[in-house]
Order: structure tokens, then sequence, then C-alpha cells
């Protein structure tokens, strides 16, 4: 049985795992030139990475009997609709979740 005081211990290692991890990338970006098309490719990977977990759910089909689910196509089809209008990553990925929770009701 782990105690308390371990589980401290477990977390404080963890985040200081965490910062050593990420303070190279904030240390060699600083000494990068980044030019406005690799700022863009940048900012684009979150939402390639949304899109890598929707696609394959899409294709291969979500519900356990694998036919199409309704709902979750809707949802989405409700994002890209909210993507195109806004532009936005954030309004998206929440349209889409609001719309899958409201089309699970129905």
């Amino acid at each position: 049985m782990i105690s308390t005081t371990m589980y401290v211990w477990l977390i404080a290692a963890c985040g200081v795992a965490t910062y050593l991890t990420r303070l190279p990338g904030l240390w060699l970006g600083r000494m990068l030139h980044i030019t406005p098309r690799l700022k863009r490719g940048l900012d684009s990977i979150p939402v390639g990475v949304f899109a890598a977990m929707v696609v394959p759910s899409l294709v291969k089909g979500a519900a356990p009997s694998g036919h199409i689910n309704v709902p979750f196509v809707l949802a989405a089809i409700v994002a890209a609709v909210i993507a195109l209008a806004t532009k936005h990553p954030l309004w998206t990925m929440l349209g889409g979740v609001l719309a899958i929770a409201l089309f699970r009701l129905f």
C-alpha cells in the first residue's frame, strides 16, 4: 500500500518530469526563426490531432453493432458547419460536444 507521502512525492516527480521535458523545447524555440508558414503549421497541430481522433470513428462506425452511429455523424456535420463558419477550433469542439450530447438525448 502506498502512503499519502509517497503519492505527494510521485505527483511532485511527475511535475518535475513534465517541466524538464518541456524546457528544451522552449529553449530551442527562442533560438529558432519562426516563419509565418511554420507558425500556421504549428497552429494547426491541435486541429489535426482532434481530426485524427474523430475521423476513424466516423469511417469505421462508432456504434457497437458496427453500423453508423447517426447521432455521432450528425454531430460531426454540426461541428464541420461551425468550423467553416467560425474558423475557430474551440467553438468547433464545443459545438460538436454539445451537438452529440443533444443528439444522444433524442
